[in-house]
């Protein structure tokens, strides 16, 4: 696991299938091994997977501190700048958690910067501000792929999953 979002409790790092749009697929109309389970999370305040949108300025200062002197950003490589094989980044609303980026890549058909997140629910209507902390705390860990780097505030801005609006209208229908 890599990323911003630190916790020790591991179930922070498990996702609902409400949590990611597929909570509509979920039927209690028969027993299943966990249905209990299930259906309990299923009354709980859920989050909403989103796009965000990373800002164009912040993402442009962390990938120009790799050419300046003093502390860095974690490289932003490109397309996917997923450095672990389990990316968590938190999305931040001041100095308050309200989600978790899972995967960030660069969008060669939009030209941007886009992560797939689940925030809360309070905090997923498209158009809101949001924060993406970007890199690990502590200066990196000591995995072979990750540089000496400071955590990087990058702005973002809430949008719909999918990203696109064809395949938003075309493809994933009721």
């Amino acid at each position: 696991m890599g990323g911003s979002f630190v916790s020790a409790d591991v179930e922070d790092y498990y996702f609902t299938p409400w949590d990611l749009g597929y909570g509509r697929f979920v039927k209690f109309d028969h027993d299943f091994i966990g249905r209990d389970a299930l259906e309990a999370t299923s009354r709980e305040q859920q989050r909403t997977e989103v796009t965000l949108t990373l800002d164009r300025d912040d993402v442009l200062a962390a990938i120009a501190s790799q050419f300046s002197d003093g502390e860095r950003a974690k490289f932003i490589e490109f397309p996917s700048a997923v450095y672990a094989m389990h990316p968590y980044d938190a999305v931040m609303v001041d100095d308050e958690i309200v989600g978790i980026s899972t995967w960030i890549g660069y969008s060669s058909n939009y030209r941007e910067m886009l992560t797939l997140a689940v925030v809360d629910e309070a905090h997923s209507e498209p158009g809101t501000q949001v924060t993406l902390l970007w890199g690990e705390p502590d200066g990196g860990t000591a995995k072979l792929n990750v540089e000496p780097h400071i955590q990087w505030e990058i702005r973002a801005t809430v949008a719909p999953v999918p990203y696109s609006r064809v395949a938003r209208e075309a493809y994933r229908t009721g």
